[in-house]
Formats: structure tokens, C-alpha cells, sequence
């Protein structure tokens, strides 16, 4: 089931903000480090993090305390008279309408991303299935007879048997290849391409994947040129791997299968720049992480916390004052009524519509549809719908209070549409309240019907 679109807009837009604040901690503090288990780490789980934890924010924003908004802030963000609802002749529409073919959009990318990363598996478990294989305790030797270069996948490590290696040098490469085995690195990059595509419309989730690749090849230099973690390598054992790398990527011009990690493609110059560097290790930019990160969970929990009351309502309809008959509709040369003035005291609460306006323009232009006979008259417009939001959070006594001009039979098909989409809002209103007591509210929404 696809998310509706302003929900799918405010994670996407949370999740992007996530994910360029730790890319631009990567990148800054990070990238140059030799701190590459750390590293690796922090590029699995920031997007994972940028994925989950704007919904459960969400989730937990009930448990959360709340501060109501400054009554002059709340004046600034909301109007008193509802946002247009823009239904297009052409089928298109504007503000909530325009974006509502988003989550559709969104669900084709993911199913798309998701078969193609399940045929690239598929591709690569077809090409080399009928290779010879070889059981090795912690990998698979698969023999590739010079077809593919020497790389990694998951436990299988493809050995190109023609390669001209000495037998120092093929112990070297091979400790290499069974590092990335034995350490994972398959599972790591095939979950970061699954958040990678669920999250495909966040610019930064992109950069995360090579770099992760990059990581996973100095931590399998690091296995190659020191098989026991704790010695340190022989003298020369970097320079001499180093050379070996630079003369294997001049040699291998095969192309590579997806997914696999290569010994000679990837990122070569990097890598010896990496091998023959000897800065040490600052931990303190590893510690920085967690007080950012926190702060920048705390600001976001406040943002869902802070509870802003909805847009204050033109006229306020008590039990003690019997509600006014709704205006007369105005003549075609009338302007509209000015909206009323100011604003609620402070110690009335105004109503609100489950989801916020973004859900009711966007319920609200699901209902609407242009008529045909204004359509072929080429008649459009606003129409100006007032009603009445009920102690139980009900609407009643909508009226169309002005309405655009042209034939008779064209307009009154407009103001049927508009008044039919009011009264059939599906959400449940709550009520607004004074000192704590349901009181009755009264509404104005502009639908507007435009030809294009």
C-alpha cells in the first residue's frame, strides 16, 4: 500500500537531511582515516538510520512532551482562510493535487532498483555456477579459467588460474579476496543496496555504496599485507603489495560481474596511497559521532514534539449564542468577504482534520472532479465553500458563499462538485474547544477549477 503523499514527502525530505549530514561528516572528518572497521560501520548504519528513524519518531511522538507554539508564530503559519484545492481540466492539478502521482512514482523506482539488484545476483550465480569449485575451511575457491578477473562474492572467492603471479604474490591476493569473505563484505554491500533503493530519491544514499566498496578493499589490503591483526607487517610488505596491485590493474582489462569485489579494479591509486601512508589514527573524530548524532535526534524529536494549534476559524459558535443562518450567496459582481479578524485567546484550542491540511487538500482533491459541461463551456474558477465543523467533529451546513461567473448550467455544476466533495471528506474532525469544552466552528475553503 503506498504511502500517501505528504507523508511520503516529509520522510523523504527528513531522510535526505539524515543522510547529507553524515555524508558531510564522512567526507570531512572521516574519509582520510585509517580507521576502516569504524568506517565501514558508519557507512552500513547511517542509512539504515536516515531510513528508519524519521517513522519511528513518528511513533513515539504520542509519548512525547509537547510545547504549544507562541500564538503570534501560529498567526505567521497558518491563514484563516484554508489553502486552495486546484482540479485542472487537463487532469493535472496544483498544490496538493500536483504531487499526488508521487508515491506511484516512488513504488516504480523501488520495484525497479529491487529487480535489478535481484538480477544481477541471479546474472552472476548463472554465469558461474558450472565453474569448478573448490571447498576451503571459511571460502569456496572457484576457478575461473581466465574468463572473469580474480573477485569476491559472498564465500566464493573466483581464482583466475592463468594469471602470471609468483607463488608470494598469489598468497597475497588470495588472503585479500578471503578477507572480503570472511569478514562479510557481500552482506554489508547487498543491505546497503537495499537501502539504497528504498531511499533512491535522496541524492547523498548514492554516494554511500562506493564508498563502502573503497572501505572493504583497504580493510582486505590490511588482511593481505598482515595475516596475524596483531603483528605488525615486515618491512617493505606494503611497497611490495603496493607494486603488485599497480602491475596486476595494468595487466586485467576483463570486465567485471556486478556485486563482486575485484583485487584489480577497484580504486587502485587510492588504495596505494592508503598502503604507504603511516598518519596516525585521531579517535576523536570516531567519538564525535555519537554527541552529533544524538543532538541531531534531539532536534528532531522536538520538531515532532512541538504541537502547533491549527488555523484559528473565522467565527466561533457557543451554545450560549445560537448559530447565525450561513450568509446569502453574494452576487456574481460582489467581492469575496474579507476574512475576519484576529485571532483566538489563548485559552481556545482550534479544530484540526486527521493529517493536517496537507491530508485535507489532498482528500479533498481526490473528490473533486471537473464537471463536463463547465469543461466544455470552458468555464473556471473559485469556488468558495463555507462550513460548519460540529461539537462531535462532524461538517454540516456547507454552502458555497461565491462562486465564479459564466452559464447557469456550467456554474451550478462547479458549485454541486465543490459542495459534494465538502460533505464527503472522510476524516473526522476534532472538534475546536474553549476552556476545555467543544464548541461549533466555522470554515472557508477556495476550490479552484482551472482551465488549462
Amino acid at each position: 500500500m503506498l504511502l500517501p503523499t505528504s507523508t511520503l514527502l516529509s520522510w523523504l525530505g527528513q531522510s535526505t537531511l539524515l543522510l547529507g549530514l553524515a555524508w558531510l561528516f564522512y567526507r570531512q572528518l572521516l574519509r582520510q582515516e585509517r580507521c576502516f572497521s569504524y568506517n565501514r560501520r558508519f557507512l552500513l548504519l547511517a542509512p539504515w538510520a536516515a531510513l528508519l528513524l524519521p517513522p519511528l519518531l513518528a511513533l513515539l511522538t504520542p509519548w512525547l512532551p509537547t510545547w504549544q507554539a507562541a500564538p503570534g508564530v501560529a498567526q505567521l503559519l497558518y491563514a484563516r482562510v484554508l489553502p486552495a484545492v486546484t482540479v485542472s481540466a487537463t487532469g493535472s492539478g496544483a498544490a496538493t493535487g500536483s504531487v499526488a502521482w508521487l508515491p506511484l512514482l516512488y513504488g516504480l523506482g523501488v520495484a525497479l532498483g529491487l529487480s535489478r539488484l535481484a538480477g544481477q545476483v541471479l546474472h552472476l550465480w548463472l554465469t558461474t555456477r558450472r565453474w569448478p569449485r573448490h571447498p576451503r575451511p571459511g571460502y569456496t575457491l572457484v576457478l575461473t579459467g581466465g574468463w572473469r578477473p580474480t573477485g569476491s562474492f559472498g564465500r566464493w572467492v573466483f581464482w583466475d588460474d592463468t594469471a602470471a603471479l609468483s607463488e608470494n604474490e598469489a598468497a597475497q591476493v588470495l588472503r585479500h579476496e578471503v578477507a572480503h569473505a570472511q569478514q562479510g563484505h557481500t552482506a554489508g554491500r547487498l543491505a546497503l543496496e537495499v537501502a539504497r533503493v528504498l531511499l533512491w530519491p535522496c541524492p547523498f544514499v548514492h554516494l554511500f555504496p562506493p564508498a563502502l566498496e573503497l572501505t572493504h578493499e583497504f580493510l582486505a589490503d590490511e588482511a593481505a599485507i598482515r595475516p596475524d591483526p596483531t603483528t605488525r607487517p615486515t618491512p617493505g610488505t606494503a611497497e611490495t603489495y603496493a607494486a603488485l596491485l599497480a602491475r596486476a590493474a595494468l595487466r586485467q582489462l576483463h570486465s567485471d560481474l556486478p556485486l563482486t569485489h575485484s583485487f584489480t579494479q577497484s580504486f587502485t591509486l587510492t588504495r596505494i596511497r592508503m598502503l604507504t601512508s603511516h598518519s596516525p589514527v585521531r579517535r576523536w573524530k570516531q567519538r564525535l559521532a555519537l554527541p552529533l548524532s544524538l543532538a541531531l535526534l534531539g532536534l528532531l524529536a522536538c520538531e515532532k514534539a512541538v504541537e502547533l494549534p491549527p488555523p484559528p476559524p473565522p467565527i466561533l459558535l457557543t451554545h450560549a449564542q445560537p448559530a447565525p443562518p450561513p450568509p446569502p450567496a453574494l452576487r456574481e459582481d460582489q467581492p469575496a468577504p474579507p476574512p475576519p479578524p484576529p485571532a483566538l485567546p489563548t485559552e481556545e484550542q482550534g479544530p484540526g482534520y486527521p493529517g493536517g491540511q496537507a491530508q485535507l487538500m489532498a482528500d479533498i482533491f481526490k473528490l473533486v472532479k471537473y464537471p463536463a459541461v463547465a469543461k466544455n463551456a470552458k468555464v473556471g474558477g473559485s469556488v468558495f465553500v463555507q462550513f460548519i465543523v460540529s461539537e462531535q467533529g462532524l461538517i454540516r451546513d456547507a454552502a458555497v458563499v461565491k462562486a465564479p461567473k459564466g452559464p447557469a448550467t456550467a456554474v451550478a455544476a462547479l458549485k454541486k462538485e465543490a459542495l459534494s466533495a465538502v460533505n464527503s471528506l472522510p476524516g473526522r474532525w476534532t472538534p475546536c474547544q474553549r476552556n476545555g469544552q467543544p464548541i461549533e466552528t466555522r470554515y472557508t475553503i477556495p476550490i479552484s477549477f482551472a482551465i488549462k
